[in-house]
């Protein structure tokens, strides 16, 4: 099936569906923390906190769109997200920073039989960004290589891509039909 035999409701739902992922996290995570008060260690270390566990909703929207959009052949949205994946891995590069600082801030004006327990917590959460880091790193870099080669390939346009159709086969450009791939079955015995 080629993407121009699909529904651009489709898109446009799949597209609505991942923005919807990355906007409810974030309003669930500022409800959480509303009143915003950064100026206080205590609000800033809770917020950053809560913010690595909120970080895989977001993620999953981005790769909603970015499949959806290799999907229909769609580089400037692709180049869209990529830039935003890319911006966000480096804003939490910096919140890795503030909120590893922040850590040892709380842990100094905890009990001494509570600071292990904060450093613990703080480097499980930082443990999160890192990764949550590293995976909006490689959607960003992947997003954007994969718009260009889109964009640089007239083949790409009018197909599938292989993450939905079959793979082509040896010296052909194009998908394999469906009745290419099945297994042949053998013949119906004949009864007589």
């Amino acid at each position: 099936m080629a993407h121009d035999d699909v529904s651009p409701w489709l898109a446009r739902g799949l597209y609505l569906f991942g923005l919807a992922f990355m906007l409810t996290a974030a309003i669930d995570l500022f409800t959480t923390v509303w009143p915003l008060r950064p100026g206080e260690i205590a609000w800033r270390y809770g917020f950053l906190g809560l913010s690595a566990g909120y970080l895989q909703t977001p993620a999953l929207g981005f790769v909603l769109i970015i499949l959806t959009a290799v999907w229909q052949g769609r580089p400037g949205i692709l180049r869209m997200a990529g830039v935003a994946c890319l911006l966000t891995a480096l804003v939490l590069i910096g919140v890795m920073g503030l909120f590893g600082l922040d850590v040892l801030q709380v842990r100094q004006l905890r009990a001494e039989e509570m600071r292990s327990t904060v450093l613990a917590g703080g480097v499980f959460q930082e443990v999160k960004f890192f990764v949550a880091t590293f995976v909006f790193g490689l959607l960003g870099l992947g997003s954007m290589k994969t718009a260009s080669r889109i964009a640089s390939d007239p083949a790409f346009k009018g197909r599938s891509p292989s993450i939905v159709s079959a793979p082509p086969r040896m010296g052909s450009t194009s998908p394999s039909p469906p009745s290419a791939t099945r297994a042949a079955s053998p013949p119906e015995p004949t009864r007589g």
